[in-house]
C-alpha cells in the first residue's frame, strides 16, 4: 500500500481528538435531552411476588411435630401476586383493573408499605398517602375530629400542620357536627368522606385509592374525583383501583390488568379497558401460570423436629424415674439421671 492511500484511507493524527470529543460530547448531549425530556420513575416494581400459606395451623403441638419429623410434610401456598414488573413515571395516573382475586389491593398495599413482597422488591420515591380500605387505622371509641389528629401524625404531618388543615377537613368531609361523634356510630359512607378528606389533606407525592369512594353518594364522588384530577393536575402520581371502567377512561392515562395474581398486559387506559371487556366476554382471564403452591418440608427442618421430640422424651423418662425413685424407699437415682432431672444440685 502508498502512502498516498494511507494518507486517504487514515485522516490525520492531529484532527482526531478533536473528532473524538466533538462527538462524545455529542452524544452527552442526546442522552441528557433524552433523560430530560420523561419525568422521572417514582414507582419501580421488579419481579414483585406475594405468597400467603395455606390452611395455616399451630406448628408447635406434639402431633404437628411429629408429623414434620417422620411423615412426608408439605405446605401449600398460594401466591397472590407473582413476577410483576413495572414503571410508573411522576404525574401519571395509573388504574389497576382486573376481576375480583386478582392481587391489585395487595399490589397496593405493597406499594403502600402495609404489606411486604416474598420475593423481588419495589421502590418508591415520595410521599405516600393511601386510601386503601374504609376506616383503616381508625380507632373507633375516638372522635371523628381526634382519628383526624392521630392519622395525621400517621401520615407524617406535625401537629400544627393538622391543626391548620383541620377546618379544611372537616370541611370537605361534610361531617359537621357529627365530626366531634364516636366514628363507631358512623356509617360506611361517613367512614369514606372521613378517610378521604384526610388523605387528601397531606399534599401528597403518590397518591392510592383503592375502591373506597364507591360508597358515597354521587355528589361527593364527583367532589372526590375533581380533588383526584387537581392532585393530578399539580403533577401528583396517582394508582386508582375501581370495577368502573369508565372511570378509568375518563381519569387515568395508562392501565395494568392482572388476573390471578399476575399482570397480563399494561398500556394506554383506553386499550387496556376495551382488552379487559375482550377478555371477559370470550372467558380469557386465566393467567398462565398457576397461584398455587407446594412446598416440602426442608431437612434440617425435619432433624429439628426429631432433635425436639427426642429432648421432650428425654425429660418425660428423666421425670418419671425421679418420680418413681423419689417414693421408692432404699433406691438411690443414678448421677445421669439426677442431673437431667435437677436432682444432683
Amino acid at each position: 500500500m502508498t502512502s498516498t492511500e494511507q494518507n486517504t484511507i487514515s485522516p490525520p493524527a492531529e484532527n482526531q481528538p478533536a473528532d473524538i470529543e466533538k462527538n462524545t460530547l455529542a452524544q452527552q448531549g442526546q442522552i441528557a435531552a433524552a433523560n430530560t425530556a420523561l419525568p422521572p420513575v417514582v414507582i419501580a416494581a421488579r419481579n414483585v411476588g406475594k405468597r400467603y400459606e395455606m390452611h395455616r395451623h399451630r406448628s408447635m403441638l406434639l402431633s404437628d411435630m411429629a408429623k414434620m419429623a417422620f411423615s412426608k410434610y408439605s405446605k401449600d401456598y398460594f401466591w397472590a401476586l407473582r413476577h410483576i414488573e413495572f414503571d410508573i413515571r411522576k404525574g401519571e395516573s395509573v388504574a389497576l383493573v382486573g376481576p375480583n382475586g386478582a392481587g391489585k389491593s395487595t399490589l397496593l398495599s405493597i406499594i403502600a408499605q402495609t404489606v411486604y413482597p416474598d420475593e423481588g422488591n419495589i421502590e418508591v420515591h415520595g410521599r405516600v398517602s393511601a386510601l386503601l380500605e374504609l376506616g383503616a387505622g381508625f380507632h373507633p371509641h375516638f372522635t371523628g375530629r381526634e382519628n383526624i389528629i392521630i392519622n395525621g401524625i400517621v401520615m407524617g404531618l406535625s401537629r400544627q400542620e393538622i391543626e391548620a388543615r383541620m377546618d379544611d377537613i372537616i370541611s370537605f368531609s361534610e361531617l359537621g357536627k357529627f365530626i366531634d361523634e364516636p366514628i363507631q356510630n358512623y356509617s360506611s359512607g361517613m367512614l369514606a368522606r372521613l378517610g378521604f378528606s384526610v388523605a387528601a389533606s397531606v399534599d401528597p407525592e403518590i397518591l392510592i385509592v383503592d375502591e373506597a369512594l364507591s360508597v358515597g353518594d354521587a355528589a361527593f364522588q364527583e367532589k372526590s374525583f375533581q380533588r383526584i384530577m387537581d392532585f393530578k393536575k399539580s403533577g401528583c402520581t396517582i394508582l386508582f383501583v375501581t370495577h368502573a371502567l369508565g372511570l378509568v377512561e375518563r381519569f387515568c392515562d395508562k392501565a395494568i390488568l392482572l388476573s390471578h395474581g399476575q399482570m397480563l398486559e399494561a398500556g394506554e387506559s383506553t386499550a387496556i379497558c376495551r382488552h379487559y371487556d375482550e377478555r371477559v366476554r370470550e372467558n380469557r382471564l386465566e393467567a398462565p401460570l398457576s397461584p398455587y403452591e407446594t412446598e416440602f418440608l426442608a431437612l434440617w427442618k425435619r432433624f429439628a423436629a426429631m432433635a425436639v421430640i427426642f429432648a421432650m422424651c428425654g425429660v418425660v423418662m428423666a421425670a418419671g424415674i425421679h418420680f418413681v425413685l423419689k417414693y421408692t424407699p432404699g433406691m438411690e437415682a443414678p448421677h445421669s439421671v439426677k442431673r437431667l432431672a435437677g436432682m444432683g444440685k
